[in-house]
């Protein structure tokens, strides 16, 4: 394509995009709810029944509304009645009516609505919220929740004459005290017109690269492109980003990460005596009130107040915090020198967090580092927005990932790319990694497994193969604990949230978990307990698993898009399938190998919460999230890998491919080991676009994170 033809296609594609993006209509799904009804205390209203509608009246926020969420419990029933939401504004007036089934209203989830288009109330008028059945039974009625402490408008019922439903509205039979469990989404605009900005942008942008495109072209084939360096520096700013703007102890259970780490930091590695300074469990207290409820929002001069607190050692309250070490050593070290310069307990974590961040940054740094293949794969589990903002907190994840993902790069590392015979010291690096697992979460001591796709020829002899490959296995046997491993999930997982724990542990009813009637369950049906997981995190928790695996931040309480998490998913799985080596080479065997670890992991991480998470009877497993399968997720993506898609696709992009068709067949080889080794011209596109994508999810998680917990 010549310089005038470039011009016009890029001008034309210009127009085009701008047209389109003007044209569609864009909600503005910020995903963080303008006010919030959530309370750790409930009550179950009367089922929606024919004859009667609830209402709840609240004054909007904001000018536009285009979604809420709502609460409803099942009665442990399986509902099919049909039901409606009407939305009325001050005069009664209809805005929405929409219909929605019961069977796809999830038991202790907050059931999303959405409308098709911003609706318009206008700043400081009343509205209606209505729902009622008019096929809904006795036992075939799901029921509203509500929040008996937090009104914010009159909740009532009413009974329905005829088809007057304004006139009916009027007519309360009921009142209640309190409000709707439900969230609303307003907005200022009708558009998202931030989003626009950046479409607007990428517009320009793709249009400038077809205009200049042999100029894009040859600066590609030049340049390389280093996947660790990528990560270092875009890791590095955006944990610490999380670190600073995530207000004091809003990790899922940070409070007691950060008592441990500040036990440890006093070198108390096995006391009986469990007492802290009161300061410290002040500060998360006074900040306990945004956990769970997205509409509860803090101030930086209500962080930076508790910056003059004094730590106190000498008073002190008793606590419970967990009894692990080794994960909690990065942040001691940082509690440990803010205890020596005299820092407030504010200090001291923002220090722990600080100090966990950068040893898991570089832990991720030199993981990706030496895996041979899989370095993008790497990069993108290591950036998504979840693993970064646990990076930048006081979790015990942080440590966990990323000696996890080092682990695996050592191993591949072992059965690929070092081209000498494998001695007794590169044996005791991998069961050194292995035990640091092991102390870390007994689970992720699976990955020891990953030895076996080491080939025997690089140990010498097969029967040193046979003897190493047997002492992993009885050493594997010795040490793991079945239980003692599948508690560890629980152990100091103590947060319960709505749509993953069981709500009667929600609840704070935890005498209703038995762990011992729940192993007598599974052993006297392992087949159905094996469909019970399965349908449980593939069907009923599906979506919030995925979501929870790539951006569900803050006490699980800040949500990317769907958009945003499913195309940072799918771009993950492309980058598997399209990107290879030929140094590299998966078989069905040991596919199949990371292939059973994967199913292991899965199958322990549900049965800790089946054991330790749900109550005897439910048919699901209640308080899996995604993080517990961060560790192991490298593996699942390399069960795509291939070497079939990059040749032909680098070739297919490469500015040599009519040289390569017309050359003689004595030097296509050639031309075809230069295109694969030196230009790499799809290759580098691809990770051109990885990083900016990446870019992009980051500043927009960090987005969602600043208008969740301030007012922005």
């Amino acid at each position: 394509m010549n310089k005038i033809y470039r011009i016009i296609a890029g001008i034309l594609f210009l127009l085009l995009s701008v047209i389109a993006i003007t044209l569609i209509r864009i909600d503005p799904s910020t995903t963080t709810p303008s006010r919030s009804t959530e309370a750790r205390t409930a009550g179950m209203m009367e089922g929606l029944m024919p004859g009667m509608i609830l209402t709840q009246e609240f004054t909007a926020i904001k000018d536009y509304i285009w979604g809420v969420d709502l609460l409803f419990s099942h009665s442990g029933r399986n509902n099919t009645n049909e039901n409606t939401l009407l939305l009325l504004d001050a005069n009664y007036k209809s805005l929405l009516k929409t219909t929605f089934s019961s069977t796809i209203v999830k038991e202790g989830t907050l059931f999303p609505i959405r409308f098709d288009n911003s609706i318009f109330i206008g700043k400081g008028k009343r509205v209606y919220l209505c729902l009622f059945s008019n096929d809904g039974a006795q036992n075939n009625t799901i029921s509203p929740i509500f929040n008996p402490s937090d009104s914010i408008g009159a909740l009532y019922s009413s009974k329905v004459s005829g088809n007057d439903l304004a006139a009916s509205i009027q007519n309360k039979v009921r009142k209640y005290h309190g409000s709707f469990m439900f969230r609303t989404y307003e907005t200022d605009t009708s558009q998202f017109w931030l989003m626009k900005i950046f479409l607007y942008l990428l517009g320009m942008i793709l249009s400038s690269l077809i205009i200049w495109f042999p100029w894009v072209r040859s600066t590609l084939v030049r340049i390389r492109i280093i996947p660790e360096w990528v990560f270092l520096f875009i890791a590095i700013p955006g944990a610490a980003v999380f670190t600073f703007i995530t207000p004091p102890l809003q990790v899922p259970d940070e409070g007691n990460h950060f008592l441990r780490a500040y036990e440890l930091s006093e070198f108390k590695f096995f006391s009986q005596e469990k007492t802290f300074p009161v300061s410290i469990l002040m500060l998360d207290s006074a900040f306990q009130h945004l956990h769970f409820l997205a509409g509860q929002k803090t101030t930086m001069a209500d962080i930076t107040k508790h910056i003059g607190v004094k730590l106190e050692q000498e008073k002190k309250a008793p606590a419970s915090p967990p009894t692990y070490t080794l994960p909690y050593l990065p942040q001691a070290m940082g509690v440990f020198i803010g205890r020596i310069i005299g820092s407030s307990p504010l200090a001291l974590m923002y220090l722990g967090r600080l100090f966990n961040l950068l040893i898991s940054v570089l832990i991720m740094f030199f993981a990706i580092r030496i895996i041979p293949q899989f370095k993008w794969i790497f990069l993108l589990l290591a950036l998504m927005p979840k693993t970064l903002f646990l990076f930048g907190s006081l979790s015990y994840d942080s440590l966990t990932i990323s000696l996890s993902f080092f682990t695996i790069a050592v191993f591949f590392y072992y059965a690929f790319s070092c081209e000498r015979k494998i001695n007794i010291k590169d044996l005791a690096v991998m069961a050194l990694l292995a035990l640091l697992l092991l102390f870390c979460k007994p689970p992720y001591f699976l990955l020891a497994l990953l030895f076996f796709i080491i080939p025997p020829k690089k140990f010498g002899h097969l029967y040193k193969y046979i003897m190493i490959a047997l002492g992993v296995v009885i050493l594997g046997l010795a040490i793991w604990k079945g239980p003692a491993a599948i508690s560890s999930f629980s152990s100091t997982d103590t947060t319960q949230q709505v749509g993953s724990a069981d709500p009667a542990a929600s609840a704070g009813n935890h005498s209703v978990i038995r762990p011992e009637d729940q192993i007598k369950l599974i052993k006297n049906d392992i087949p159905a307990y094996l469909k019970l997981i399965a349908k449980s995190g593939f069907d009923y928790y599906r979506s919030y698993i995925l979501k929870s695996f790539v951006g569900v931040l803050g006490w699980i309480d800040v949500e990317l898009p769907d958009l945003l998490t499913y195309s940072y998913l799918v771009l993950i799985l492309l980058s598997a399938l399209v990107l290879s080596g030929e140094n590299v080479s998966l078989g069905m065997m040991k596919k199949l190998l990371l292939f059973l670890l994967l199913v292991g992991t899965f199958v322990i991480v549900e049965t800790a919460m089946y054991v330790y998470a749900t109550r005897p009877g439910r048919d699901r497993v209640f308080g899996v999230q995604g993080r517990y399968f961060i560790p192991m997720a490298p593996l699942f993506f390399m069960l795509f890998y291939n070497r079939y898609f990059n040749p032909l696709l680098n070739l297919l992009f490469s500015p040599r491919r009519k040289e390569y068709h017309k050359a003689k067949a004595k030097i296509k080889p050639v031309i075809y080991k230069e295109i694969l080794e030196k230009e790499q011209f799809f290759d580098k596109s691809i990770y051109i676009f990885i990083t900016c994508f990446c870019v992009f999810t980051l500043l927009y998680a960090i987005y969602v994170t600043l208008i969740r917990y301030y007012n922005i």
